[in-house]
């Protein structure tokens, strides 16, 4: 039987040139996050948590597979950068959440298991994380240009992240579908 070994989250992958623009932004900031895939979580960051370590792959990929039977591409576009209460977390925010609301709360009900999180959902791409130097640059962060056109999302992948170095592997991607 072949398990997770790491936890693992549910992404949507931001196309180029979009993607491409985002990292740049990302490269500029110099954090960690630099180094993750430029996308927007719809299980493991907030609302449910990731899938936990020990999960089997095979049952997983199969509900998963069930839970986007009806789940077709659709057209995003980011209104604004934000950043979490509290947190020095900034990131970009999609200006309609319903796709992705519609997407969490589908694989909420898919049966598969998922550690829990103590944030409710939020979409979002992250732009940076870690401490800041000072208020000035959480003033810049917030007024940087970012990508403004729109994108077809139609790329669902799975990730194991290792929290230790915050590195990433893919271990399953799944294009949705018009049909």
């Amino acid at each position: 039987m072949n398990v997770y070994r790491l936890p693992v989250y549910i992404v949507l992958e931001i196309p180029p040139p979009v993607r491409e623009a985002i990292q740049a932004i990302r490269d500029s900031l110099a954090t960690p996050t630099a180094r993750l895939p430029v996308e927007i979580t719809v299980a493991g960051s907030s609302g449910i948590g990731p899938i936990p370590p020990g999960a089997n792959q095979h049952e997983t990929e199969t509900r998963l597979t069930g839970a986007l039977a009806g789940l077709t591409p659709f057209r995003a576009r980011f209104q604004e950068i934000r950043r979490f209460p509290s947190t020095d977390i900034f990131y970009l925010a999609p200006a309609d959440r319903q796709p992705f609301d519609r997407i969490h709360e589908a694989l909420k009900a898919s049966g598969i298991p998922f550690a829990p999180s103590p944030w409710p959902y939020n979409p979002h791409c992250t732009l940076r994380g870690g401490p800041l130097s000072d208020q000035a640059s959480a003033n810049s962060i917030l007024s940087f240009s970012f990508p403004r056109e729109e994108f077809v999302i139609d790329i669902l992948s799975l990730y194991e992240l290792d929290p230790r170095n915050q590195t990433c592997r893919a271990v399953f991607q799944a294009k949705l579908s018009d049909k």
